[in-house]
This record gives C-alpha cells, structure tokens and sequence, in this order.
C-alpha cells in the first residue's frame, strides 16, 4: 500500500511537469542575468549562465560563453539569478507535520524559490518519499531527513538510544532531532554516541541549556527559547558561549517568524493578506482563523507584552551571537499562517531587521545550508560545477530582502520552471 502511495505521489508530482521534462536532456542557457554567486556581496552583471546535465557549466559575460547547439534559451534581463533556498527546519505534510496536500506543499515551496527542505519530524515514509523523488527528479524541492525524535521515554536508556541511533543512520536517514524529555546524563550519552557514529544531531536545546548544546557540540541548536534563558540568567556567559558556538561550527535554526505568529505579534487582518495565502486551502485558512481567534480570547492580558519582551531580549542575544560569528540557518517554522515557500520571505525580513545584512541573510538559507548539510562543494554557492538549483528574481535582493519574493520562477535539476506552472488554482 505503501509503495502505491509514493507511486501516486510521483505520478502526481509530475503529470504537470511537460514543460521541465522537455528540457530535462537540453541544455538551459540563461542570457543577459544579473547573478548572485553568494560568495560575495555584490552583482555580477549581464552574464550568460550555460546549464548542462543539471550542472552549472560556464558563466561569464554575455557574448563570451560558447552556446551548445540546441540550447534552450531564456531571457535573464532585469532579472537576478542565485542559489535557492532552503528551509532548514520544516515539518513534511502528515501526522507530525502541515496541514496542507504534498503535492500543493512541494509547489508552492518551489514557486518561492525554495528547492530544498531539511525535515525535523522523521518518518520512514519520508525514506521513501526522497528516494522516489530523487530517482525520478520529481517537480519537487530536495529532502533531507531527519530521524524519529528522541524524547521522553521510561523505558529509553543509553543502550536504546546507541541503537536506535545506529538503526537510523543505516536505515538513510540524514541526521538525528532532539526534541527533549532526557535527563542531562541520557542526552549527554546520546550525543557522544552520535559523535562516535558521524551522525549528527539537530534540535531543542538539553534541560542543561545553550551551555550543555554546546558542550556536547550539537550541530544545530533550534528555537529561541534557550537563548533568551541564556541571555537572562548571564549574558556575559553567553558571549563566551557564542564564541564557543562559532569556533564549534555550532549552527542556531531561530524560526523566528513561527514565535511572532504564536505569541499574537501580528493581527489577524495582517495575516489574512500575507504573500501565498490565497493559494492555502479555505479549509486551511478557516482553521488558522479560528485558531488565532480562539488564542487571542485565551491569552490573558500580561501575556502579550511578556511575550514581546522575550522578543526583544531574543534580539539582545541574536546581536550576541551575531557579533561572535554563529553562523545561522533559515526556516519560519511550520503551523498556522506559515505558508509554504513564502513564509521564507517573512523570516529572511526579520532576521535582517535583527541585523543581519541582506547578503548574510541569504548566505544562510543558501551557503550555510549547504555547509550544515555537508553539500557545500555540490550546492550553496552559484559556480561552475554547483548543482543547477537556482532562483530567478525580478529584482535584487542584496538592495531590499523583501525583494526574495519576487520569484519569476526556478531552475530545478537544470530544468526551467516557471511560477506559473508551479502555482495552484486560487481556491
């Protein structure tokens, strides 16, 4: 039954795909591009970028790369070319995860240009799905996956979690989530078991706070909460954690968006009218609503400015980090009035209003991405030889980050795919 499904999936994920499969064995030559390589801060104006085999070939300036007889052409004036992005903490549609059909989940993630996805809630269903959908190079962003969670469990010891740590990392999985519940000896044990295998561990935070994250060196620390603990109990400590951190390659996913949208930071006219929202189910849409309504009545009148002085105090220590050089990863989260793709924008926003730069915010959805991913010398950076799995915008993101969700379209597997294939009907 299993097999039918991921069957059906593919099937589906690829009957409206006419378009990138005609160009699946021709060359793609995009002429007269600004490109964005993210290895510097600046724009490589009016190049031709020559696409062969899902490869990045040749770039240069326009006139000067030889273009293959039967190329495929596509007109880059005025348009920005750089890597797509990647949203390092997601939730796959199902159980654990988006409300939202797969299919509709995997295009509009496209339609923002976002054509990689690290999932943090495993499932062996997962296993099959990325493995189907990389061998048919499906019209879908690439998976990464993480294993079922470790957490609160009576019967868990060291042995349970050295074995099943072993059972994921041979069973393909691409790295482990903590989500919590172990006591500080059993999480301890769990990440030097981790070390020991080369499998790395992603998630929350220990009941040992920032401090026992980095001292057992998880990869990547998820959320805001820990560091706003962190900040308030000794922000000088903190400093010197952050060193740690970024001497460690010790990466932070914040999800900041996720926590402005549960903690009431925005009104709900605001979230109504957010960029992708018509093409969320009116299903989808009337249980966001009513869900917000429902938190809103609930929320006692304290709570919302608490809530806003965590996010001021968050900010105090992204600053911390920031200066220390932690490097961070992209991602809104997944719940209500977190869109598919286009949240990316919100949270790229947000965290430039932090203090990133343009440009080092879109490092981290692209290059340190990659790094965390260990890809770095296969994606995460424009250049010949990188995978071809770019975005095409209509205006530069390094002079204004909102202009991220301006996205005339990707360029998937080497193959040309415009937003107006990719978008659903507006229900």
């Amino acid at each position: 039954m299993r097999i039918l499904f991921v069957a059906l999936l593919t099937i589906g994920l690829l009957g409206h795909s006419e378009l990138g499969w005609s160009q699946a064995t021709a060359p793609l030559v995009i002429t007269d591009v600004n490109v964005i390589t993210m290895n510097q801060n600046t724009v490589l104006r009016r190049q031709t970028v020559l696409i062969e085999r899902g490869r990045i070939k040749a770039i240069g300036a326009t006139g000067r790369v030889k273009l293959p007889t039967g190329a495929v052409r596509l007109d880059g004036r005025g348009k920005y070319l750089l890597p797509g992005l990647v949203d390092m903490h997601a939730h796959l549609p199902g159980k654990e995860g988006t409300l939202h059909p797969l299919d509709t989940y995997f295009r509009l993630q496209l339609a923002a240009g976002v054509v990689g996805l690290r999932s943090m809630r495993g499932d062996s269903s997962h296993l099959h799905w990325r493995d189907s959908l990389r061998r048919t190079a499906a019209l879908a962003p690439r998976l990464y996956l993480g294993a079922p969670v470790f957490n609160r469990d009576k019967s868990y010891s060291a042995l349970k979690g050295r074995v099943l740590l072993a059972r994921y990392q041979a069973s393909g999985y691409d790295f482990a989530k903590y989500l919590g519940g172990l006591t500080v000896p059993q999480y301890d044990s769990l990440l030097t078991d981790a070390h020991r295998l080369g499998f790395k561990v992603a998630g929350h935070a220990p009941a040992s706070g920032v401090g026992g994250a980095v001292a057992a060196r998880m990869a990547s620390i998820e959320h805001i909460e820990a560091f706003i603990q962190a900040y308030q109990q000794d922000s000088v400590q903190l400093q010197q954690l952050a060193r740690q951190m970024a001497a460690d390659r010790i990466f932070t996913c914040p999800d900041l968006y996720w926590y402005k949208v549960n903690w009431l930071q925005y009104p709900l006219d605001y979230l109504q009218k957010l960029p992708g929202v018509a093409y969320v189910s009116a299903p989808v849409r009337q249980e966001w609503q009513e869900w917000w309504t429902a938190q809103n009545q609930q929320l006692p009148p304290v709570a919302r400015p608490q809530f806003t002085a965590f996010l001021r105090t968050y900010g105090q220590a992204f600053r911390i980090m920031h200066k220390a050089g932690v490097q961070f990863l992209i991602s809104p989260g997944d719940g209500p009035f977190v869109i598919p793709g286009y949240s990316m924008a919100q949270e790229l926003g947000l965290l430039v209003k932090l203090g990133l730069s343009p440009y080092e915010a879109l490092r981290a959805a692209t290059y340190n991405a990659a790094v965390w991913l260990g890809e770095q010398d296969q994606r995460g950076t424009l250049a010949p030889g990188k995978a071809a799995d770019l975005v095409l915008l209509d205006a530069n993101p390094l002079e204004n980050i909102a202009n991220i969700g301006l996205v005339r379209g990707v360029v998937l597997n080497g193959r040309w795919v415009p937003v107006a294939q990719l978008l659903p009907t507006q229900p």
